[in-house]
């Protein structure tokens, strides 16, 4: 049978191709990184009719994949889809070399790509029949709009953000959190690399926060201009997604930037720092001098690492408001305390899932629609540990295994997350994970975690 590959470390967006390869008659393989995709090249006797690939990828990144699926397979039709606007541009000055026939952003909707495959294999696209909506639109009609500008979006987004950064008060000169420098010493050891930062990116540069393994002017300044920054790719991406570059002096985009010319580093993977309400800060990131041997499961492990350190820094953020909230309340409610039956009230009045854990992982309290949500009553969800109801919660999912994997988080300290997943359910619903920290009154802290609706924003 004729086969497509996908080549796509984020399971949410190879899950979206798989149904329009097999539409098309292709048996449709999906593998995580550069290297697997290679390995499956090698062991297929027949080559791929189609490749759909990032290019951003674990082991082998997605130019020098290119280039070895044109050495084993001439005619394969390429189509890069990624979330990194520097690449794609590289993509398509390279296109004709490499054999590419399109290059897409993520933020394109899957009937666009849908549109693109047909296209890119010569066939012609099905007519949806009158009676049925297409399964890659919603029944609803849609009202025309005119195109997005991509560049002012973008602008937006990034005012946006700097704006959101600068609130938070990140930026100091004092001594680096004694706190996060141990976090960053341990991604550099869990990753055998010499150098790890978490990097915040400013308007004109970005500022390490946390650092381990740089000297130099590097260090004296704490941080670079912008422009040679890998870590503002991170932040101009399209969406929140890691950036892997196993070997930047051979990359097209890479090979030129003045830190790897001076030797700085030679590989790079970064995973982005992001807020509940999805704002991307910077990095957690590694580097090393010598090619990344690193897999895509080495990846999650970093994207878990980089929850770990952005709920350091929202804990932080809370714990200035919890502070700043208590003197107000002793100055004028003296000794009122909100009860649990009011809160509770006001919990289950929300639309959204309402979970709040203490920081040993344990359920503390479930709204009613996280009862109803979970299938399962809340006082059988009190006091679950939260792998415990990760397990049982997955199978309410479209793919259980790729949400506990997305849902990741390190055993013990704060976090933030925020990732969609598809439930088990017919029509089709979208729900939105976040969490993050909370203060609490006895000096410990918890995490309160929301699944939210999100089905028409993913029309």
């Amino acid at each position: 049978m004729a086969w497509g590959m996908i080549v796509e470390p984020d399971t949410a967006w190879s899950s979206k191709f798989q149904g329009v390869l097999a539409e098309l008659g292709l048996e449709p393989v999906v593998v995580p990184d550069g290297k697997s995709a290679k390995a499956t090249l090698l062991g297929r006797p027949e080559a791929p009719t189609v490749v759909l690939t990032e290019l951003s990828l674990a082991g082998i990144d997605g130019f020098e994949l290119i280039r070895e699926i044109r050495k084993r397979s001439p005619f394969a039709r390429i189509i890069v889809i990624s979330a990194f606007v520097k690449m794609r541009n590289a993509a398509l000055e390279q296109k004709d070399l490499l054999g590419i026939q399109e290059v897409l952003a993520k933020s394109v909707s899957v009937e666009s790509h849908r549109r693109t495959l047909y296209r890119a294999l010569g066939r012609k696209l099905p007519e949806a029949p009158a009676s049925t909506a297409s399964p890659f639109e919603p029944s609803a009609p849609i009202p025309q709009l005119p195109p997005l500008d991509e560049s002012a979006t973008a602008t937006v987004r990034e005012q946006g953000r700097l704006t959101k950064l600068a609130s938070l008060n990140l930026v100091d000169e004092g001594p680096a959190d004694e706190t996060l420098q141990r976090l960053v010493r341990e991604t550099a050891q869990a990753f055998d690399v010499p150098i790890a930062l978490l990097s915040l990116v400013l308007e004109k540069r970005q500022w390490f926060k946390a650092y381990v393994g740089i000297g130099g002017q590097v260090l004296q300044d704490r941080g670079t201009e912008r422009e040679v920054a890998l870590c503002a790719h991170v932040v101009e991406a399209d969406q929140p997604t890691p950036l892997v570059v196993p070997d930047a002096t051979i990359h097209p985009v890479f090979s030129s930037n003045r830190l790897v010319r001076e030797g700085l580093f030679r590989s790079y993977a970064g995973a982005p720092l992001i807020t509940r309400e999805g704002t991307v800060l910077g990095t957690l990131c590694i580097l090393d001098q010598k090619p990344l041997g690193i897999s895509a499961e080495q990846v999650d492990t970093l994207v878990a690492l980089a929850r770990r350190v952005a709920g350091e820094l929202e804990l932080r953020l809370q714990l200035r408001k919890s502070q700043a909230s208590l003197h107000a309340e002793r100055s004028a409610h003296a000794g009122q305390r909100l009860r649990a039956d009011i809160l509770a009230a006001a919990l289950n009045s929300f639309e959204d899932a309402v979970m709040i854990l203490d920081h040993r992982r344990v359920i503390l309290f479930a709204n009613e629609y996280m009862s109803w949500l979970a299938d399962r009553s809340v006082d059988e969800l009190i006091g679950m540990q939260r792998d415990a109801f990760i397990r049982a919660f997955a199978t309410r999912f479209k793919d259980p295994l790729d949400f506990v994997r997305r849902v990741r988080v390190m055993a013990e300290g704060p976090y933030v997350g925020r990732e969609d997943f598809e439930l088990q359910m017919v029509p089709r619903r979208v729900v939105r994970w976040t969490s993050k920290p909370v203060p609490f009154a006895d000096g410990t802290f918890g995490q309160i975690t929301f699944y939210r609706d999100v089905t028409e924003e993913k029309l």
